[in-house]
């Protein structure tokens, strides 16, 4: 299975789910639960990010796209938009999207949850939250590390730029 996730140079191999979204808590997890965000696919990846930047131009310096791959057939859960509760894709996130996902990683049986992604207009790709708990952290393995995010033409306000490949 391959997964994706943009952070830090530094921290692209860091599994223990130790991050910020630990210390501050996420959208799916209250501060203190071990969490991994993935996302199902490196555009999904891309959007996440998106969200806290004014431009894709100001990634901060040493981020990097991860590429990851995880070994074996690992159990997963999926919730659907059905599933969740009303306003879940809202920011500042809920309560209760955070005590669900707290929930999902004491209490589930699964390794991985692929969810809905907020950053997606109806929930229409996913992210996926991996419990460190129940997914060695020696299964998933970094394959590729991409230091360019984000085509020089995205967010050009119609202009765009030409590369080398439309000379």
């Amino acid at each position: 299975m391959r997964l994706h996730r943009i952070r830090h140079v530094d921290h692209l191999e860091s599994h223990d789910g130790l991050g910020v979204s630990y210390q501050q808590g996420g959208r799916w997890n209250e501060p203190g639960s071990p969490v991994l965000y993935f996302a199902a696919t490196a555009g999904v990846a891309m959007l996440e990010m998106a969200n806290y930047l004014p431009s894709p131009r100001l990634v901060p310096a040493g981020y990097r796209l991860g590429v990851y791959e995880v070994a074996g057939n690992p159990s997963m859960e999926r919730w659907t938009v059905a599933d969740l509760p009303v306003g879940w894709n809202r920011f500042p996130w809920t309560r209760s999207t955070q005590r669900l996902g707290s929930d999902w990683l004491t209490g589930g049986s699964a390794a991985l949850l692929a969810l809905p992604s907020a950053a997606v207009p109806g929930g229409l790709d996913d992210i996926v939250l991996a419990a460190p708990a129940r997914l060695d952290p020696q299964s998933i393995r970094l394959v590729a590390a991409h230091e360019s995010l984000y085509s020089p033409r995205a967010f050009a306000g119609g202009r765009g730029t030409q590369d080398s490949e439309s000379k």
